[in-house]
This record gives C-alpha cells, sequence and structure tokens, in this order.
C-alpha cells in the first residue's frame, strides 16, 4: 500500500470527524443555532477539514457516479443486461440508446453531487474571508485556500455546464430559486474563476501540492474549457486553448512517462504524467471500485486473489475495434480465452458463469440479454492483487484516479493547430500526436507515426478514443467532432442534437419554479 501523504492525512481528519459525528448526534439534540460557522472555523483543524471538504467529496463521486454519466452515453462502454437483470430499472440502457429523461435517477444524481460539491465550496468561501487565521497553523496560506476551492468550485461548474448546459450559477450560500444562466453566462464565470485563482495557487514541487488544484491543473481546465467552447456557445477559442496549453508544457514540470500504462499505476503519484488527480488509498480514501465494477468475479479470484467482481462495464465491438494488434494500449481489455497459473505452475482455464472455459469476445449480440462471455473488460488502472472488501462495502484501490495529463495537453494543442488550419493537419500537430503515440508501438513500427495526410480530423477523434478511453473525455470529444447523434451498435442516429445535454431532473424543477428545462426534454 502507497504512503499516504499529508494531503490524505487531511482527508482523514476529516472523514472521520464526519463519521464521528454522524454516528453520535442525538436526534433530539437542542439547537442552539441554525448558524454555526461562527462556531466552527475557530481552530486550524476546523479550518482545514472545511477546506479540503470540496476535495474529499469529489473522491465519493466522481467515480461513483460522474464516471458513469459521462461514459455510458458514449460508444466507449456499456452495461449489458445480464441474466435478465436490468441494472438500475435499464437507466444504462437507455444511457446507451439515448433515450433518457428528466425522471432518471442517475441524471439526478449527478446535478446532485455537482450542486452538493459547489455548495460545500461557497460554503467555505463565505465563512473563511472574515476569518482571522494569522495565530492558526495551516497547511497553506489563506489565499491559496480560497483560489483552490474557487478552482474546485470552477470544475464543478464545468462539468455542470458540459452535461447540462442552462445551469444557474450561484456563488454564496442562501441564494434563493436560482434561474437558469446561459452557456455563455456560465463560460464566462468559469473563465473568470480560474484566471482570478491562478496568481494564489500553488505549483507542482511546492508543499502540498500533489491532489491540490496548482497552476498547471488550473491551465488545463482552461484549456479544456477553451477547446470544447465552440459546442458549450458556438463561440471557438482555439487559440486560448493553445495558450494555456503552452503554459504548462513551456513549464518544464511534466513529461510524458516512459509507457502509456505507468500513469495509472498503482503507485500513480510518482507519475510525470498526472497534473491533477483525485487521490484514492483502499483503506482510508475509499470509493475507487473500478476492479469490482469492471472485471469478472472469476478473473478477480484466480488472477489477482480479490474479493467480488461485478462484471458491469463492457466496451462495444467497433470501440475496441479502434486497436490494432501492434499497439501496447490494446492491452488494457480483457479478451480471449481466460486463464491462470496455479500454485503448481500448471495452467488452468476460468470458467464462466455457466462452468465452461471462458473466452471474452468483442461482440455483443444482444446488449438486453448478454452472455458472461460478450464484451472487453478495461484494466486500464493497474490491479493489485489481494485487494479485499473495505469498510464501504467495495473492493476499494489505491490507484489515484487522473483528472488531466500531460498527454491530453498535448494532443488538445494538436487538435487546435489542425482546426485552426481548415481542419487539416500541420507538421506541428503531427508532432505532438506522434509525441504521445510513439510509446505504445514498438520501435520503427510503421504504424507508430502519423503523417499531415494521414492525420485527419476523423482519426485523431479515433486517437483520442485509444489513448484516453474511459477518462471520461469521450463525450467531449464525440460532440466537439459532431459524432454524438450518430447510429452506433444497439443505438439509431438521434433525430436531433438535444441529447447532447441532460434534461434538469424533474425533481429540480419541482423545487425550484424559476427553473427552466432544456429544450427537448
Amino acid at each position: 500500500m502507497k504512503k499516504i501523504n499529508q494531503y490524505k492525512s487531511l482527508l482523514i481528519i476529516l472523514i472521520i470527524t464526519i463519521t464521528g459525528f454522524c454516528c453520535t448526534k442525538k436526534l433530539d439534540e437542542q439547537v442552539y443555532s441554525e448558524d454555526t460557522s461562527g462556531n466552527f472555523y475557530q481552530t486550524a483543524n476546523e479550518v482545514t477539514a472545511a477546506y479540503v471538504l470540496p476535495y474529499s467529496y469529489l473522491q465519493t463521486h466522481i467515480y461513483q457516479v460522474h464516471f458513469q454519466d459521462v461514459e455510458f452515453v458514449t460508444d466507449e462502454a456499456c452495461v449489458p443486461v445480464l441474466f435478465g437483470y436490468i441494472d438500475q430499472q435499464g437507466q444504462w440502457i437507455r444511457f446507451h440508446q439515448h433515450t433518457w429523461a428528466s425522471p432518471d435517477p442517475w441524471i439526478l444524481s449527478e446535478w446532485q453531487d455537482l450542486y452538493q460539491a459547489i455548495g460545500y465550496c461557497n460554503n467555505f468561501i463565505d465563512n473563511i474571508q472574515n476569518i482571522d487565521v494569522s495565530k492558526m497553523d495551516l497547511p497553506v496560506s489563506k489565499p491559496q485556500m480560497i483560489a483552490e476551492t474557487r478552482m474546485m468550485r470552477a470544475l464543478h461548474y464545468y462539468w455542470a455546464l458540459t452535461e447540462f448546459g442552462n445551469i444557474p450559477v450561484v456563488e454564496h450560500v442562501g441564494v434563493p430559486n436560482p434561474t437558469n444562466s446561459t452557456p455563455a453566462e456560465a463560460f464566462a464565470f468559469i473563465e473568470k474563476e480560474i484566471k482570478e485563482s491562478i496568481p494564489d495557487l500553488s505549483e507542482k514541487g511546492d508543499p502540498n501540492w500533489y491532489g491540490h488544484f496548482t497552476k498547471s491543473a488550473a491551465y488545463a481546465l482552461m484549456a479544456k474549457l477553451y477547446l470544447n467552447a465552440q459546442s458549450i456557445m458556438g463561440t471557438d477559442h482555439y487559440k486560448d486553448c493553445i495558450t494555456y496549453c503552452d503554459s504548462i508544457i513551456n513549464s518544464g514540470k511534466y513529461s510524458l512517462d516512459a509507457t502509456w500504462q505507468d500513469p495509472f499505476a498503482v503507485d500513480n503519484e510518482n507519475s510525470n504524467e498526472n497534473i491533477f488527480v483525485v487521490p484514492f488509498d483502499a483503506t482510508n480514501a475509499q470509493s475507487f471500485n473500478f476492479i469490482e465494477q469492471d472485471i469478472h468475479e472469476n478473473i478477480t479470484a484466480a488472477k489477482y486473489g480479490n474479493d467480488y467482481g461485478w462484471r458491469k462495464i463492457s466496451t462495444q465491438e467497433s470501440f475496441f475495434d479502434l486497436f490494432s494488434k501492434n499497439d501496447y494500449r490494446i492491452n488494457q481489455w480483457i479478451v480471449g480465452p481466460q486463464t491462470y497459473v496455479d500454485d503448481n505452475g500448471d495452467t488452468q482455464d476460468i470458467d464462466d458463469y455457466e462452468g465452461n472455459p471462458m473466452v471474452i469476445t468483442p461482440s455483443i449480440g444482444d446488449l438486453t440479454n448478454a452472455t458472461d462471455d460478450e464484451g472487453v473488460m478495461n484494466i486500464k488502472y493497474e490491479i493489485e492483487n489481494g485487494l479485499n472488501y473495505g469498510s464501504n462495502g467495495y473492493v476499494n484501490m489505491n490507484n489515484d484516479m487522473v483528472v488531466f495529463r500531460y498527454a491530453d495537453i498535448l494532443d488538445m494543442k494538436a487538435e487546435c493547430l489542425m482546426r485552426l488550419n481548415s481542419n487539416s493537419a500541420t507538421q506541428p500537430a503531427v508532432d505532438l500526436v506522434n509525441q504521445v503515440r510513439a510509446r505504445s508501438f514498438a520501435e520503427n513500427d510503421p504504424e507508430a507515426k502519423y503523417t499531415t495526410a494521414s492525420l485527419t480530423m476523423n482519426e485523431l477523434l479515433n486517437e483520442r478514443g485509444r489513448e484516453f478511453a474511459y477518462e471520461m473525455f469521450r463525450r467531449e470529444d464525440l460532440i466537439r467532432f459532431g459524432k454524438f447523434e450518430d447510429a452506433w451498435w444497439d443505438k439509431p442516429q438521434d433525430a436531433d442534437k438535444h441529447h447532447e445535454i441532460f434534461p434538469i431532473p424533474q425533481t429540480v424543477l419541482t423545487g425550484n419554479p424559476a427553473l427552466k428545462q432544456n429544450p427537448g426534454y
């Protein structure tokens, strides 16, 4: 297990504090005040707990909800029905087929998680303003705490904007019945938040930088915002995206790791490539159960000695077919005959649920009635041996979950160069993409390098799929490249583009009559 750094220690303090409060508070306890903020921020531990709360809350929802809402609506991930069991009352089928509606529970969960995180940020920013912390032994300065919290708020508003479009933007606690902001207004707010926060942020190598929003992480979020500006509000910011990519590239603080899988290793806090991650620990910072959701339980038990696997998430065949056999990144998929080596050194078959030797096929015959041998499974994040159920009831992993990494910065800049060149590749764009791609092929393999002729926009989208599979970018990429509405396996062509944003959940509209539903719902 990795050594827990100071940031994780702060999260543990917070988790223990909250858990203890929830478990011991008496239901009939007398309430002396409804506003306890003045009684709270009195010690360094209390201020620190409020400061790290948005970070720790991100741990609870980025994989459990956000990942699923942005991945299952693409060609990259799907949840076939096994043995007649329809997970989440058919929600995952509706996601894949683009037939969701405003009452769907996982759309509501995403909205609630995003705005709860935003609420935690607003609460800290409001309450810390007038608190004298000069005599407190805090891990970072008060301006840095505020800047990081504003960045966490900007990240969640960015996700809300790209997923829901016409969102309410609220900066303070207690604003009643906020109205919808236009995408342009929300975009301008996020842009302003990032620009104003950057000067007070730390940078890689500073004390307590890991797992926090640094200047480079802010540059990455700004680049992502500018990259998607055209699809968000109809105005391109490709030159601005290049500017912020260059801020990271020219800093010299990040570089590509030696292999494509290094950023996802168990001990990926040592990666030179990862710019912003969500730290996880199987014991003390739980909820990243990638192995449990992805992998067949017979495989996890036989190959890794781990507890239960759900065999929930698969990938449709057309996406798997993007990977050539020479591409090392194809090794992130479990496919073909499944075997393990027993204690005697002999190779044994792993059986499927029917008791037959398991042979995983890329094809899935029927999304609504699949077998456990159909559909490849992803193991992009390195699987550690001997993981067991944690206190939260999941088989948790020690890998930190990647949000932004250097490879994406290089590929984003390449894309913008191409878009500014009438969607045609320039040699600098080709060089950037080849820089990332080269490590995924044997030396001198002719497949490793694109030319200005072979790197078309469609091929760039395919290459982004290969490099960033399961990194929560595919939905944005498909929308930006005009492919989100396309027909794919078990999904017909969308009639229009209204599915590019989710509906505002029906219960949210009921609770706030000032909000208006998104078009098409």
